[in-house]
């Protein structure tokens, strides 16, 4: 795998314990679950409101968003580091497939409006806001070259088949809605950046990044929004917790024993791929369904619970995944 290979049979750098590992795991989690708390405490205090909070879920999904998307294309990459990165963006690619199968057949009994954000749940993590951190930590700067990589099939994924299982058609019908959404729009500008070589300069970039860093504390808000007015007794449904099982703990172990017992993956792309997908149900989840006609407040359940839960699950895997 080029320079991952250097990594390979040691998880983590040199000098970095265990309890350091859970340390920045527990804060990062502390830190989206501080956002929600924001969130749940504006809404009490009737700021955001339903009269304005569809303002948001748009600043959201069509300003921060994009940005954030579009700087994860917008950085210097040479072709020996692309192909050695293919590897891990193919087992990301995989990953969501085989997550979507496995959704298709546990969740085809569900109601419509909560099989969208069951199949989306089950198919995408929330590896970017909540991995990353952890990836810098466990690997340092290498291990956050790759985790970005591995994040750009699931980001195309989230804003092609992703966003189809909301899409209806009445609405305007799969292309326009999908082929032509203004995230799946900035995702072929980021391709062309790419390719080219070519990066947005100086302020430019600066302020596509500042923008984009919005994502994660405007998501976790807009849920904690959510929660300040929910039945309690949701986050204790079954199917919320089947989803949270399903996405903290039954699949990543599931790709990790296929990585290493038919694909004998390096340890360093196994573990970085493995610790991404253990990662809680994607933020976003709960804004897609608000924006595009899921529901919004089971969404919110989903999200919350799996990232509550993954303060224990997520050093839990990373041990486990050692055992292999």
């Amino acid at each position: 795998m080029g320079s991952a290979e250097k990594c390979d049979g040691a998880l983590f750098q040199e000098g970095t314990k265990m309890t350091d590992i859970v340390t920045k795991m527990i804060d990062t989690q502390l830190l989206l679950f501080l956002y929600m708390l924001c969130g749940f405490i504006v809404s009490r205090l009737n700021i955001i409101r339903e009269d304005n909070r569809g303002v948001l879920v748009r600043l959201l999904m069509d300003v921060a968003m994009p940005m954030m998307v579009l700087n994860a294309f917008n950085k210097p990459t040479n072709g020996d580091e692309l192909l050695s990165s293919l590897w891990v963006m193919t087992i990301a690619f995989a990953g969501c497939m085989v997550s979507w199968l496995i959704g298709a057949i546990l969740w085809r009994n569900q109601p419509e409006n909560k099989r969208k954000v069951l199949m989306y749940a089950s198919m995408f993590s929330n590896a970017g806001n909540a991995g990353l951190p952890i990836l810098s930590l466990v690997f340092g700067p290498t291990g956050v070259f790759y985790g970005s990589m591995y994040l750009i099939p699931p980001r195309i994924l989230q804003w092609t088949v992703g966003l189809g299982f909301f899409v209806k058609p009445e609405k305007g019908g799969w292309v326009k809605n999908v082929l032509l959404n203004p995230m799946v729009m900035t995702i072929y500008i980021g391709a062309a950046l790419m390719i080219t070589g070519w990066q947005i300069p100086g302020v430019f970039g600066t302020a596509i990044a500042n923008l984009g860093s919005m994502t994660g504390p405007l998501s976790m808000i807009l849920i904690g929004a959510t929660l300040a007015h929910m039945d309690w007794k949701m986050l204790m449904d079954k199917t919320v917790l089947g989803t949270s099982f399903f996405r903290l703990i039954a699949f990543p172990l599931l790709i990790a024993v296929i990585l290493k017992l038919v694909f004998h993956t390096d340890a360093m792309t196994m573990n970085l791929s493995v610790i991404l997908l253990a990662m809680p149900v994607a933020s976003n989840t709960a804004a897609m369904a608000e924006r595009y006609g899921g529901d919004y407040v089971f969404a919110s359940a989903c999200v919350s619970v799996s990232t509550l839960l993954s303060v224990v699950t997520v050093p839990l895997i990373t041990w486990l995944i050692q055992m292999l």
